[in-house]
């Protein structure tokens, strides 16, 4: 091979996957099925579930200025309901994040923040996060964090995987490609998933094999259940540590944007469950934990004009399991009632009514009747889960 012909192959050999790879990184950056970049070429917009992932898009490219951001407990939460509402306040959306802790929440409020000056932020405050949030602060295996750095150029990372190249290359709109949902205020929605597991402790009997209630049947069957009892809690300055961090200094920061701050109604059972899964692994300290830190948050807040605090435990709505599918997660109407209140100022707790707010909620868990549960049990049979 000559000279010329060899200089002609090495620049070749160079320019070659440059070429490709450049091809490549535009056809990807065209397709953008998560939306980071721009709305939807040549396609109808549909979106992800994973919320995560797809809020980027949403608060990038679509004109709302109110956000609704919880766990699965706001997931419900309908942002055209909000929108009626609570009209005066701006269009909503619902970009909760299921499971999400404070921290990851954090990241997605101050990326809003840093670029736009929303008018008003709905956040569950959702006690069990709060109280386990020790095991739950690292974020060295998050795969989405890059997104909310506000630097665009390393977003492309979320597409450099086999899957999402060979749907650019076919530039597919196939549901794993694109999404499964085609209507942005349905993203968040999980209700039609588990409807049938609402109305009462007989629906959970007749799904006992269903993930999500299996094993609190077989802990109330084997009665890894009990009432809690008082606990003198010391030392809540890691939840003080984590909700200045995470949330309050959004309140400080931000005066300007109205912050409506819900208290997650979890069932009444939920409390009552020896095997919660807590840092503590037992009912009690997590109860008593949680009752000290909505305490001392209710303090805190109290001092921001722009926050106000919603709680719904004195209701007799978490006495009705069948309210619930689980646990913690209730129907989509207590959305409304949340809503309801934000609009007709109700339900807020303050320093003045905390004290007897938290002292309804300890009395109710205390006597709610469990034995109807346990009768109900008696004579059915659920196969054990193996660890």
């Amino acid at each position: 091979m000559s000279d010329k012909n060899a200089k002609k192959f090495i620049i070749a050999t160079i320019i070659t996957p440059i070429a490709l790879g450049a091809i490549l990184l535009s056809l990807i950056y065209i397709y953008d099925p998560f939306q980071i970049f721009h709305k939807p070429y040549f396609r109808e917009a549909t979106f992800f579930a994973d919320m995560r992932k797809q809020a980027l898009g949403i608060i990038k490219h679509y004109k709302f200025d109110s956000y609704i951001i919880g766990t699965s407990m706001l997931e419900n939460t309908d942002s055209k309901e909000a929108t009626s509402k609570l009209n005066s306040d701006g269009r909503w959306i619902n970009i909760s994040l299921s499971g999400s802790t404070f921290n990851q929440r954090a990241m997605v409020l101050d990326y809003i923040f840093q670029n736009q000056n929303p008018k008003h932020i709905i956040y569950s405050l959702d006690g069990y996060y709060m109280v386990n949030m020790v095991n739950r602060l690292s974020n060295s295996t998050l795969d989405w964090d890059f997104l909310y750095d506000n630097n665009p150029y390393n977003d492309i990372k979320l597409y450099r995987n086999s899957k999402f190249m060979i749907c650019a290359l076919k530039f597919s709109d196939d549901k794993g490609c694109v999404g499964t949902i085609d209507d942005i205020y349905q993203i968040t929605n999980w209700y039609k998933e588990y409807k049938e597991l609402f109305g009462g402790f007989d629906n959970w009997i007749k799904n006992k094999d269903n993930g999500t209630i299996k094993q609190t049947l077989i802990d109330i069957k084997n009665g890894n259940i009990k009432n809690i009892e008082k606990e003198d809690i010391r030392d809540i300055s890691p939840q003080q540590d984590y909700l200045h961090k995470y949330l309050i200094r959004f309140f400080r920061d931000y005066p300007d944007t109205k912050f409506s701050i819900i208290i997650p109604a979890y069932s009444r059972l939920f409390y009552r469950m020896q095997n919660i899964e807590t840092i503590y692994n037992d009912n009690s300290k997590f109860f008593y934990t949680w009752e000290k830190s909505l305490r001392y948050f209710i303090t805190q807040s109290s001092s921001y004009k722009n926050v106000k605090v919603y709680g719904f435990d004195e209701l007799d709505y978490a006495d009705d399991i069948a309210n619930y599918r689980d646990l913690p997660h209730y129907n989509k109407d207590l959305n409304s009632i949340q809503l309801d209140a934000i609009k007709n100022q109700t339900n807020i707790l303050t320093p003045q009514n905390i004290d007897k707010y938290l002292a309804t909620l300890e009395q109710k868990i205390k006597s709610y009747d469990i034995e109807p549960l346990i009768k109900a049990l008696e004579n059915i049979e659920i196969e054990e889960i193996k660890q």
